[in-house]
């Protein structure tokens, strides 16, 4: 919970703004007071959003969803417009953490709070599947814990069974998925029953049923191995083994859940006749900070009342910052601290935004943008160490910094001096050197692919959404959301940095990869039978696009003009980095399922192939190639790391002899590297071990350690 800034709109629909609750790709949420005083969670979309049929179309579904599951354990919709000039929905206000933030407070719940918990999830999803939906991301995230009993939110990528719309992709949050989501094969009511036994898991334990670490281990376990139950009693044990049985056509509905649980729950009279005496003082601390913003809006409409004769429920314009006792500031214009509890971007809200989460976005249109900052001398790069937005720059001083449990993936800027960090949580940029944190940006990055990329002048980051490709500019705070409404698979920028390579993550082998112009938007060209890549990666001159697709197999193509150069086989799709092109001299280098593979494209020599001796079952994750160090980095999901030696020779200089192949042994520690990094020059090398904390700096000849960050 934060206060408003002058961007924020102080009245949405009837409802008044108090506080910002959350902000995503698609919108932000208020708590918001009706002219009575009401609360609730309210939902605005953003204005550029707001001409888009389409979108219009996708929310209007969501608030009919929305409408059709709701119960005892299912936000209520109070009121909403989604036919307005810009929509926007109000729903229950939920007083109290997720279940996720919950755990992470206080630590593991007591038997009888997890019973009661299980007992409403059940019962909410009971009503979801009879209503003929299925959730579809059913996780500790998304449920939230108030006073009377859990609350399921979230239903932006619920599906209605019979509804056609499959599309191989995986839908969900690692660690939560059942097998059929991993293997996309269609997905229904047995895999919400999955993901609520891996919910109790957690909530008994703290940690889901599969582990945690790199998204490709936590699923390799999921389809491959038993889950963990220890720490899970006796009587809830049976229960919970059943609903995680790798077949779905054997885990009990979620009617037999309740049941087996003892049936449906009425809301608890009192949060302490369910929980426990430290989950209490969690919710009687966000109920202090409730109850201060809704005093502040009062206060500040009460302010203006008196101060220009409007009465309590006016406001200032939506999104246009100028109501008098604006509570974003104090009275002498500096900004007071914003309110924070637990992740409290979502911690009282009953909406979380399903299109990707990002808290800072463009403003509304007609209000005032910013000017863009002049660059000292002319220069040609942006320098995001000494010249930031002052949003991103504010953020990285207020603690804490980004967990570094909830990395996913992470990238170099051109010039080497900053690595940045994507995770569940945000976008984080630091002076690796330093060790000091420079930049952050709230925003949710899909585990599955939403690498962050940094423009090849160091003026922009971004990351490929759901909802999306969310592109932002460092130095001025600006927010761009392309090819709006698509689930972006890979994105990357061209060398030029003026255009954008983007993949339909949905849809299909058959469509195509697009090139789309940073300052129109428009797309200038397309390369045929790229639209399915999961990798992406551009030659370091600017002549070539490579990708794999989620089905496996390489192509190149020409960056001008889209004529495809090579299509090859074998290539597997993996969970990180899995190709690389080292030149524009028609060198390729991609990953296998037992190894790797080197070709030129331009010349017809034989390729070759790179395999360990030992190669593991579920084969290599991901590839790093470093031409400066001559080394090849490959990752395994079963947590060991190989290092291969190529020849002598400069990697780059050559077409690539490799003289031995030799593997070399990296440090005994390093059990498992994931998402592994190379600095344009080679210098260092960055990774996530298992646990992803913290990120790992180490040496490029052995991936000793030499410093840590996070």
């Amino acid at each position: 919970m934060r206060d408003l800034s002058p961007r924020d709109p102080r009245r949405v629909g009837p409802y008044r703004t108090a506080a910002l609750l959350g902000v995503g790709g698609m919108g932000r949420v208020y708590l918001g007071l009706d002219g009575e005083g009401a609360c609730a969670a309210v939902k605005e979309v953003r204005a550029e959003y707001a001409y888009d049929p389409d979108f219009r179309e996708r929310f209007a579904r969501e608030l009919e969803l929305l409408r059709r599951v709701h119960g005892p354990h299912t936000p209520r919709v109070l009121d909403a417009d989604p036919v307005g000039r810009t929509p926007w929905m109000a729903t229950e206000y939920v007083a109290g953490p997720s279940l996720h933030d919950l755990v992470h407070a206080t630590g593991p719940l007591p038997e009888h709070t997890v019973r009661f918990a299980a007992r409403g999830v059940a019962q909410a999803l009971e009503r979801v599947h009879a209503s003929g939906l299925v959730h579809r991301d059913l996780k500790p995230g998304n449920v939230m814990v108030s006073a009377a009993g859990p609350q399921v939110i979230d239903f932006g990528v619920a599906r209605v069974l019979g509804e056609a719309g499959e599309d191989g992709r995986i839908i969900g949050t690692p660690g939560y998925m059942a097998p059929e989501n991993i293997r996309r094969q269609p997905g229904g009511p047995p895999s919400d029953v999955f993901a609520l036994g891996g919910l109790v898991v957690y909530a008994l334990t703290g940690t889901g049923p599969f582990g945690e670490g790199h998204p490709s281990a936590v699923m390799y376990r999921i389809t491959n191995q038993e889950p963990v139950l220890t720490g899970v009693p006796g009587p809830l044990r049976a229960i919970v083994s059943a609903c995680l049985d790798k077949d779905p056509d054997r885990r009990p509905s979620a009617a037999r859940v309740l049941g087996a649980l003892g049936g449906p729950v009425e809301p608890a009279p009192s949060a302490d006749t369910w929980l426990p005496p430290s989950a209490v003082e969690v919710l009687e601390g966000i109920g202090r900070e409730y109850r201060s913003a809704v005093g502040e809006a009062l206060r500040a409409a009460e302010a203006e009342t008196a101060g220009n004769g409007r009465s309590a429920g006016g406001g200032g314009a939506a999104g246009s910052g100028k109501s008098a006792g604006d509570g974003g500031f104090a009275g002498d214009g500096r900004r007071r601290p914003g309110r924070r509890l637990l992740a409290a971007g979502a911690a009282g809200s009953a909406l979380v935004l399903t299109a990707g989460v990002g808290t800072w976005a463009a403003a509304n249109l007609g209000a005032e943008e910013p000017p863009a900052p002049e660059r000292p001398g002319g220069r040609e790069r942006c320098e995001i160490t000494e010249h930031i937005a002052p949003e991103y720059a504010r953020a990285a001083q207020d603690p804490p910094s980004l967990p570094s449990t909830s990395m996913v993936s992470t990238a170099f800027s051109a010039d080497g001096r900053v690595v940045a960090a994507g995770g569940t949580e945000g976008l984080a940029l630091w002076d690796w050197r330093e060790g000091t944190e420079i930049a952050r940006i709230e925003a949710e990055i899909d585990p599955m692919g939403g690498t962050p990329v940094l423009s090849p002048d160091g003026c922009r980051i971004g990351y490929a959404a759901r909802d999306g490709a969310h592109v932002y500019t460092l130095e001025t705070g600006e927010h761009t959301v392309f090819q709006q409404g698509t689930d972006i698979g890979a994105m990357a920028f061209s060398r030029d940095g003026g255009s954008l390579l983007l993949t339909d993550g949905g849809a299909g082998a058959d469509s195509d990869l697009l090139r789309v112009d940073l300052g129109t938007g428009e797309v200038t060209d397309t390369y045929e039978g790229g639209g399915d890549a999961l990798s992406l990666t551009v030659s370091p001159g600017g002549a070539y696009v490579a990708a794999v697709g989620y089905a496996g197999g390489v192509k190149v193509w020409k960056a001008d003009g889209g004529e495809r150069v090579m299509a090859a086989e074998g290539a597997e799709a993996g969970f990180g980095d899995n190709l690389e092109l080292p030149n524009d001299e028609g060198d390729v280098v991609y990953m296998t399922g037992t190894g790797v593979v080197h070709e030129n494209f331009l010349d017809d020599g034989e390729p070759r192939v790179l395999e360990p001796a030992e190669v593991p079952e579920n084969g290599l994750s991901e590839i790093a190639l470093n031409p400066a160090a001559d080394r090849l980095y490959a990752s395994y999901t079963s947590g060991e790391v190989i290092i291969t030696e190529e020849s002598e020779e400069h990697y780059g200089t050559k077409v690539w002899e490799f003289s031995t192949g030799r593997e070399l042994t990296a440090r005994e520690d390093a059990e498992y590297v994931g998402w592994i990094t190379v600095h344009p020059e080679g210098e260092v090398v960055t990774g996530l071990p298992l646990d992803h904390a913290p990120l790992w700096i180490m040496e490029p000849e052995d991936l000793s350690l030499r410093d840590s960050i996070g």
